[in-house]
């Protein structure tokens, strides 16, 4: 408990160590838990994230960042705020000194009378208010003090100022640390703030029930000092928020502080209640890389490009694993000549290996700065997060590696425990005698919640819920964020609308956080060029891991690997049967020279791609729709037949087609001989390409061009829309793999439109961070703003073994784990992630057009549509032995209800 006092300095003689904070369940084995007990264990937690998680750090970077009215906060300042941090911590529950919560929530006999005529219960607001009076009395002395925080009378005056906003906004953390981040500034009045006025009216009942602080050693005190809040909130308010600068670094330090507590209270409550520490012992320490090191220098890739950097003649020239070294190799320098940069871009090439390079990269980062401890991969689509996971358990599931779990955290993926992972290897092994092993449920989500895994592969939705989320599930995470490698996967699929604020929160979170972020993809914007800087502030200087792309996307290994073909632009809007018939043509002719016929069409409406899908598949080449309607399981069947032999390397399917909507463009592992697109934007042109002849191995290979559907209808808002492939100067583009000017442009556009006087102006969204407005900056950075629900359709569903999982019987499941009210909230959690990943083959998603919700249903719990009988809404596919949903049929049901 360092630095801290023991929360009894706060307490009356009389109420110490005779006040609670739990409850034990069994008391036989475990006495109750004192209120000194909890808040030491709890510091004790904090101290640990604060000093070996990179959190304390974090903060001191801060606050050397902020200034007040353009001046430097000062170290005298700075101390004095990481003392306010600690305590808020600390004192987190001090309001449990509450007679009535003793009474009625602990049940303590040994308060005697104490409270008898009180029943308010609660505990988290009067924390906030004790706290309040503790320091603000504190403050009010130092503020006699002349000049004690600088020189500068009118600058010590602001400084005096802003530590009384500090603790206005730590109480206001205390108290939300057992509900969500909320509006603590949106005002209920002329001049009351929300936070203002629950103060307020804690302070009034306090006074009407002084008897609520009868265990307070300082009651009379604040029974005598009313006109203390009037001193703090006389000084709060917008001019207040807007006297420090810049806005991030105090958000970060807020976030930090109820990420801090309520990760703590949480460990500490688990402690206490189960009893194992020793179950959780993982807390941000270190790790010994070396043995990861080894596995992955031992592998074959790894070996293969080391032989090479010493003898660059051991490949051939003209070899794709020569080139794909090169830019290895160059990445690797560039890294280690300037390790101590924040943020790193990875652009390489389609089959370049930017994944095995990105953890080469991780790896040494890892092992260069002794500070960071983990690694996490976040990806837009579950099928990424998939073949990642199989890279990397290929390096790490190795015998003398297990504490180096690859733990994916999504909808889908079950939480399993280390000790399943063990039962199911000793089956493997032949050992049928140890049993199934017990599950300590509290355990398992709490790693979860608290990403206590050394790697970590996750969805970018998730990512930014850590980031931005208000909730406290999703804050927990937020602090052990601190001293990692993030790796950010295809961050083109952002939302453009936002790339400006995530740039701008990157690098805050990089510098404050410790945190080392490698951005990659095949289509890069370079997202610097929409920083704005504060006067006098450095800027930042993009560092590209790969100094002169051009060296390998114009080499013909990569850039001519598909021959673009864009006349069919001219001819203006193509129909369909038209495009039909110029498949037809163009296969007819591969087939007479003895090209490959593996095809692949992207429409950019679904509708277009079910027409189409009908008007072929009656070809004498297999013919398969993929669209963001198939389920996991359609779509695993269909990768799998798309790919190769595992013992001859040959395709599975010599002839096939594909037709597809924009799912296909990243996130899907297929190889095809051509293409056929419906132009949309510039990089999700080469995203496209990156399918075809992917493994940069075959001639003949072709993508054709076509304009049918309107782009501007799908990608709404999206600022990439402006030019598309009728442009002359755009073709230029994609034939050089340059797309520096098409990316200029975006942000250029996206520059101006921050700057027009509307909902989106920039400086409304720094006043939002200025003024610590939670839920609006959380709606703000949702990288999914399109409102949907999900459709769970009831049918029976054949898995390749040959098992059938009925879609009611699951759903029985999941209602069951929902409404059973005895299950502890930690077993739901995670027995729920064991049923997701079967549900996810029977959930659809149903995006809410004119406010209209799904017509056809017969159960609905949340968001969740359960559909019977749903044979009727979908298509069986006889090549994939498949129920495939049939979305036409199920909008034709739902409009017949109203003729």
């Amino acid at each position: 408990m360092s630095g801290t006092s023991s929360i009894n300095q706060w307490l009356t003689d009389e109420a110490e160590n005779i006040l609670l904070a739990h409850l034990t369940e069994k008391e036989s084995e475990r006495p109750n838990e004192t209120l000194e007990e909890h808040s030491n264990l709890v510091m004790e937690y904090a101290e640990t994230l604060l000093l070996e998680g990179g959190v304390e750090s974090a903060i001191e970077r801060g606050l050397n960042k902020l200034s007040i009215a353009g001046k430097p906060l000062g170290s005298p300042a700075q101390d004095q705020i990481l003392i306010y941090f600690r305590k808020a911590i600390y004192l987190h529950d001090l309001g449990k000194l509450n007679p009535a919560f003793q009474r009625i929530k602990m049940k303590n006999s040994a308060i005697g009378n104490k409270g008898a005529g009180l029943s308010d219960s609660s505990h988290s607001l009067l924390s906030a208010v004790l706290y309040l009076h503790i320091f603000l009395s504190e403050l009010r002395q130092l503020e006699q003090k002349p000049l004690f925080f600088s020189d500068d009378k009118r600058h010590n005056k602001r400084i005096f100022i802003f530590l009384r906003h500090v603790l206005y906004v730590f109480a206001y953390v205390i108290s939300r640390h057992h509900t969500y981040l909320g509006a603590m500034d949106s005002l209920v009045g002329d001049q009351l703030t929300a936070f203002e006025q629950v103060l307020r009216q804690q302070v009034t009942a306090i006074r009407e029930k002084p008897e609520i602080l009868d265990f307070y050693r300082n009651k009379h005190d604040f029974l005598d000092e009313y006109s203390l809040f009037e001193y703090i909130l006389s000084g709060n308010g917008m001019r207040i928020n807007e006297m420090h600068s810049p806005s991030y670094p105090f958000f970060i330090v807020v976030k930090l502080l109820y990420s801090t507590l309520i990760a703590s209270d949480f460990r500490a409550t688990y402690h206490y209640m189960e009893q194992t520490p020793q179950a959780m012992n993982y807390f941000g320490e270190r790790l010994p890389l070396q043995p990861v090191l080894d596995a992955y220098r031992g592998g074959n890739i790894y070996k293969a490009i080391q032989k090479y950097k010493v003898n660059r003649e051991s490949m051939p020239l003209g070899s794709i694993n020569r080139l794909r070294s090169e830019l290895f190799l160059e990445t690797e320098r560039r890294l280690l000549k300037r390790p101590g940069e924040s943020i790193y871009y990875l652009e390489g090439p389609t089959g370049s290996g930017k994944t095995n390079m990105s953890i080469n990269l991780a790896l040494q980062l890892l092992n260069r700065d002794k500070s960071l401890n983990k690694l996490i991969y976040a990806f837009p689509f579950n099928s990424l997060i998939e073949q990642t996971r199989q890279t990397l358990e290929g390096y790490f599931n190795k015998d003398g590696l297990e504490g180096y779990k690859v733990e994916v955290i999504n909808s889908i993926t079950p939480m399993i425990s280390p000790q399943e992972q063990m039962a199911q290897k000793n089956l493997e092994n032949g050992d049928y005698e140890s049993g199934e092993p017990e599950k300590n449920f509290k355990s398992i989500l709490l790693q979860r919640q608290l990403l206590q895994y050394p790697v970590t592969l996750t969805s970018h939705v998730n990512l930014f819920n850590y980031f931005f989320g208000t909730g406290r599930e999703v804050n927990l995470a937020f602090a052990h964020l601190c001293n990692s490698v993030i790796v950010l996967d295809e961050i083109q699929s952002y939302r453009n609308k936002l790339w400006k604020e995530i740039i701008h929160f990157l690098r805050s979170f990089a510098e404050l956080m410790n945190i080392k972020f490698i951005i990659m993809s095949a289509t890069l914007p370079q997202l610097d060029l929409l920083l704005k800087y504060e006067p006098g502030e450095k800027e930042v200087e993009t560092y590209s891991l790969v100094l002169n792309r051009n060296t390998y996307f114009n080499n013909p290994l990569f850039r001519d690997r598909v021959n673009l073909h864009f006349d069919w632009l001219e001819q203006g809007k193509l129909k369909i049967e038209q495009l039909r018939n110029q498949f037809e043509r163009i296969i007819h002719e591969r087939k007479q020279r003895g090209a490959g016929n593996r095809v692949l069409f992207e429409f950019i409406n679904k509708t277009t791609a079910r027409q189409f899908y009908n008007l072929i598949k009656e070809s004498e080449i297999p013919v398969y729709e993929l669209t963001g309607d198939d389920n996991p399981s359609y779509r695993k069947k269909l990768i799998g037949k798309l790919g190769k032999s595992a013992s001859t390397g040959e395709f599975l399917l010599k002839e096939v087609i594909v037709v597809a909507t924009q799912v296909i463009e990243a996130g899907v592992d297929i190889d095809m001989d051509v293409g056929f697109k419906d132009i949309s934007l510039l990089d999700s042109e080469e995203q496209f390409l990156g399918r075809i002849n992917r493994s940069c191995d075959r001639d003949d290979c072709h993508a054709y061009f076509f304009d049918m559907d309107d782009a501007s209808m799908i990608y709404r808002d999206d600022m990439r829309i402006e030019l598309d492939l009728r442009e002359e100067s755009y073709q230029k583009m994609l034939l050089t793999k340059d797309f520096s000017d098409f990316y200029n442009r975006v942000m250029q556009r996206i520059n101006d439109s921050r700057e027009r006087y509307n909902a989106q102006n920039w400086f409304k969204f720094e006043t939002d961070i200025q003024m610590l407005d939670f839920p609006v900056l959380a709606k703000h950075m949702n990288l999914i703003p399109d409102r949907s629900v999900s459709l769970f359709l009831n049918y029976d569903l054949v898995l390749d073994n040959g098992t059938t999982i009925s879609g009611e019987e699951v759903w029985d499941k999941f209602m069951r784990l929902v409404e059973d009210k005895q299950i502890d909230y930690s077993e739901r959690k995670v027995k729920l992630s064991l049923i997701r990943e079967q549900m996810s083959y029977f959930t659809f998603t149903y995006r809410i057009t004119k406010g209209e919700l799904p017509a056809i249903f017969s159960k609905v719990i949340g968001s969740l549509y359960y559909v019977d009988q749903a044979e009727q809404y979908m298509d069986w596919d006889e090549q994939t032995g498949s129920w495939k949903f049939n979305r036409s049929k199920y909008s034709e049901a739902e409009r017949g209800l109203f003729l």
